[in-house]
């Protein structure tokens, strides 16, 4: 053997990829996948058209190409107890074996002993954010090694300012999660939507989703070519440093030229 690889058609080469748990259907029942679409249309899109066909595209991009990185990630912004967990735990379930359902421990992925992302085309992360080609991998008592890093990420989070994203960001889709069930204390009547959107989560509801990404013509979709979003403007905006600011307010100045008298008069004396 040469070695192993995530996914290789090499026969000397072990793939670590040997199917997904779940079966490819003939025919897809969609009354049953009915709740968990709307969970993506209403609440992780919050009733952006646009934003809701690339989630779907993304995910199914990712399916349809297992051991590939489409470089482009999702944050999801939102209130806690509105379901954007509900909505990653069932694309972990779709990749088991190969997902980290959540990573909120940043040692599991960037420290020490973080063999936990090796092999793995989906995790879910909380405040953290990598896309390196390649990982260095440390298990606990195992020699250090580099692996293929294939992970395709969504980055969950109830804060304002998650990360920070410069001006001509194209890595990720930002979503403002609209709150639209919440399990709260004032909203005890959602307990009853969530039970029930759990309860649909079966064996033949994996099936039928497998088989919707699988079958989902997705031959237009390029991931780079990301939706702007309002709450990505606004992580924008926030992510500016001083100098950025310096330069907007005086673009026309730079885009003219600036005299050097006036640049001199700047200068550090010594």
């Amino acid at each position: 053997m040469k070695g192993c690889k995530f996914i290789s058609e090499d026969p000397e080469i072990f793939s670590i990829f040997q199917g997904y748990k779940y079966k490819r259907l003939d025919t897809i029942d969609y009354e049953c996948l009915q709740m968990y679409i709307d969970l993506i249309k209403e609440t992780i899109a919050a009733g952006d058209e646009r934003v809701y066909e690339y989630i779907l595209n993304w995910i199914a991009w990712m399916i349809q190409n297992p051991g590939k990185k489409s470089r482009a990630a999702l944050i999801l912004q939102g209130r806690q107890g509105i379901g954007k967990n509900r909505f990653t735990d069932v694309i972990a379930e779709l990749t088991n074996r190969y997902s980290c359902p959540n990573i909120t421990n940043i040692d599991e992925f960037t420290g020490n002993f973080n063999s936990v992302v090796e092999n793995k085309m989906f995790s879910v992360l909380n405040e953290m954010r990598n896309y390196d080609s390649k990982k260095i991998i440390n298990e606990k008592n195992q020699p250090r090694r580099t692996a293929e890093n294939v992970m395709n990420i969504i980055y969950v989070s109830n804060a304002d300012s998650p990360v920070q994203l410069d001006t001509d960001d194209r890595r990720h889709l930002v979503c403002a999660c609209k709150t639209v069930h919440q399990v709260t204390e004032e909203h005890k009547e959602d307990v009853e939507y969530f039970t029930q959107l759990s309860q649909s989560y079966t064996q033949e509801f994996y099936e039928n989703l497998m088989t919707f990404f699988l079958e989902r013509d997705i031959s237009q979709f390029n991931p780079t070519l990301i939706p702007m979003t309002e709450a990505k403007k606004q992580l924008i905006n926030v992510s500016r440093t001083s100098i950025d600011d310096i330069i907007i307010e005086h673009y026309d100045q730079f885009k003219q030229g600036i005299p050097i008298a006036l640049v001199n008069q700047y200068k550090p004396q010594n």
